[in-house]
């Protein structure tokens, strides 16, 4: 039985996407949902201001796609286009995706199948694999990416927008997104949605293929974003607090290798155990996966710029959370007890 009471009549879906300057992403997302098992009863794409040749990529669809709508939003970040195509859409289950995935021939099938199937059902936690095209891209993607190297757990299992579904009540009654946070948004829109869904699924088998970063320079913009994110909410602080004494004692161990002999030892005794060991476990499986010798180093370098600039950006973050007298740490109060 579906949500409506009816036997023979699948539940609505629209599925969502927010898009700026990238048609080829575009291209490549909305060709997949056109060979969809089960397709959307209308695609809503925001756009935050497009200035190529991504709007009218996305027109070439609209004969290929039932109800496909371009909402022109300039300038909105990441988190309001979500709320936008949220709010304009007509079904009552909404799926999200991200521009440049590639979504499985039946990702919107499984991802909505929940809803179908059990009426208490209010969030589709989807799943995500990489989809590299060099060795690089393929440890970034291990390295970085939950589920890859190992199951995650599917009853603490947070998704990506990339890969979700969720019902417009629990939208509602969460407080939508949070258009204040212009990073790391769907983090912060799960652990809200943890406080307020009845009912969580983890469809795991609902599947989107998505290609990790193509160079350092851009895994680190990617994660000094994730950072400034994290810095506004204190989400994980505890982390990022762990990272930063670590790099500090050997920051400190290095400037006295001109006061004592010793300290050299002690620095690179301190790097090996914080720095290589502990990705150690990492960058063996990696190793296995890709089998390749030279993604071992290549992993630890992955992760050192995955850490320094993911907490460059939280420190950013929360310098910026101070600047502005509280005004994140009101948002978030107010978000998360509304």
């Amino acid at each position: 039985m579906t949500r409506d009471g009816s036997h023979d009549q699948p539940v609505g879906v629209s599925v969502i996407l927010t898009v700026k300057n990238d048609a080829d992403g575009c291209v490549q997302t909305l060709e997949s949902l056109t060979r969809q098992t089960r397709l959307p009863d209308e695609v809503v794409i925001v756009d935050g201001g497009s200035t190529d040749q991504t709007v009218p990529a996305i027109r070439t669809y609209e004969a290929k796609l039932t109800n496909l709508r371009v909402v022109d939003a300039p300038g909105a970040n990441i988190a309001n286009g979500r709320e936008i195509a949220t709010r304009q859409a007509r079904s009552p289950i909404i799926a999200s995706i991200d521009a440049g995935c590639r979504a499985a021939p039946d990702w919107l099938e499984k991802l909505v199948e929940p809803f179908e199937l059990d009426e208490t059902v209010e969030v589709s936690a989807g799943m995500y694999k990489i989809a590299p095209q060099t060795l690089f891209e393929e440890v970034v993607g291990l390295a970085t990416m939950r589920g890859q190297l190992e199951p995650v757990d599917p009853r603490t299992f947070n998704p990506s927008a990339r890969s979700m579904a969720y019902s417009k009540d629990v939208w509602k009654r969460a407080g939508g997104w949070p258009v204040w946070l212009g990073f790391s948004e769907d983090t912060l829109f799960d652990h809200r949605l943890r406080r307020v869904a009845t009912g969580w699924h983890f469809a795991g088998d609902a599947v989107v293929h998505w290609r990790p970063r193509t160079s350092f320079l851009k895994l680190a913009r990617q994660f000094y974003s994730y950072g400034t994110g994290r810095g506004h909410t204190q989400i994980g602080a505890s982390d990022f607090a762990y990272n930063l004494r670590n790099i500090a004692l050997l920051m400190l161990t290095a400037c006295g290798v001109w006061l004592s002999p010793w300290a050299t030892a002690v620095a690179g005794g301190l790097f090996l155990y914080f720095f290589v060991w502990a990705y150690h476990r990492k960058a063996v499986q990696i190793v296995r996966r890709t089998r390749r010798l030279q993604a071992y180093p290549m992993t630890l370098m992955v992760l050192w710029v995955v850490m320094i600039s993911n907490l460059a950006g939280y420190l950013h973050g929360s310098w910026q959370r101070v600047l502005q007298a509280g005004r994140f740490r009101r948002q978030l109060e107010w978000y998360m007890t509304a």
